[in-house]
């Protein structure tokens, strides 16, 4: 192959890679690698994900919906008690993005018999089940000042908690919940909250797309965290996706729970999600490359 002088390296379709050095004098690939299309392509691949290594053009005014913002002081979320929470042994899934401003104990959401997430001692997750203890992943794994993604999921009879798509807890004999029982989302549930302000949990930050499905497990192992908003689907049974301050505690999943905004919270444009992307390669957690047909990688010389 005989390669232009500004050609880096090249892939093509049937799996061959091709790289031209140069020389370090008139051509030093280590200044950075431009993406160079040789000819016209369309990214058709849906479900699109954050967090990894995209050459993504956000577009203006593409960020979608927005967020609940809580103070961490009196603020939460509640959802009435509803039998769409009573699991059994069925599969389900529990999850949201959240963006936590302070390191000290947080309650995520919580149920009052378990099946709950909450952090604290330098960004350790904590996992109660229902029963005597509490498991937790070790410290460093819930950050602060950026948004991340959790997901409760049980499938096959084993819980598995996941941050950013990464399997970090897993309980081999989860809680089989058997009553219909309310739902806080950023606190302690209820007047349990008031009760004993040292265990409320109260979330200082924000909190979006927070989802779940009851019947199936959505996520099974490692995954590539929603790009997109969740849209419903027949087995959500809870669905905040905060799209404006009209709409700040609307469940839609169609369902029609009652929610109620406990503390006045607020609502926030800040959010993790786009509808925009218009990309040509895609660099995947499980180390797949998607590209669009055929492309060039240059380095651009001053």
């Amino acid at each position: 192959m005989v390669a232009p002088a500004t050609i880096g390296a090249r892939l093509k379709t049937d799996g061959t890679l091709y790289v031209n050095r140069g020389s370090i004098s008139s051509q030093d690939l280590n200044v950075g690698f431009d993406e160079h299309t040789q000819s016209a392509h369309k990214v058709t691949k849906t479900n699109v994900f954050a967090n990894e290594l995209d050459e993504v053009t956000i577009q203006d005014n593409s960020q979608s919906g927005g967020s609940i913002l809580l103070n961490g002081t009196n603020q939460r979320i509640d959802v009435t008690g509803s039998g769409d929470f009573q699991f059994g042994t069925r599969d389900f899934t529990i999850e949201g993005w959240f963006y936590l401003t302070s390191t000290a104990y947080t309650r995520f959401w919580s149920f009052p018999d378990g099946d709950n997430l909450e952090t604290g001692n330098g960004g350790t997750l904590y996992y109660w089940n229902g029963g005597g203890s509490i498991t937790s992943s070790g410290a460093g794994v819930i950050p602060q000042n950026t948004w991340f993604h959790l997901a409760l999921c049980k499938y096959n009879g084993e819980v598995i908690v996941y941050v950013n798509g990464v399997s970090k807890i897993t309980d081999m004999s989860p809680f089989n919940s058997t009553a219909s029982r309310p739902l806080t989302i950023g606190g302690e549930v209820g007047s349990l909250a008031e009760s004993n302000s040292a265990t409320a949990g109260w979330l200082a930050g924000n909190f979006t797309n927070f989802r779940v499905v009851k019947g199936i497990a959505v996520y099974t192992g490692a995954f590539s965290t929603p790009y997109t908003p969740h849209s419903d689907t027949q087995e959500t049974v809870l669905l905040l996706l905060a799209t404006d301050a009209g709409n700040l505690i609307t469940d839609s999943s169609g369902t029609g729970k009652t929610v109620t905004n406990t503390g006045s919270a607020t609502f926030s444009s800040s959010s993790p999600l786009s509808t925009a992307y218009n990309g040509a390669m895609k660099q995947l957690k499980t180390g797949t490359l998607q590209v669009a047909n055929e492309f060039d990688e240059t380095t651009v010389l001053s």
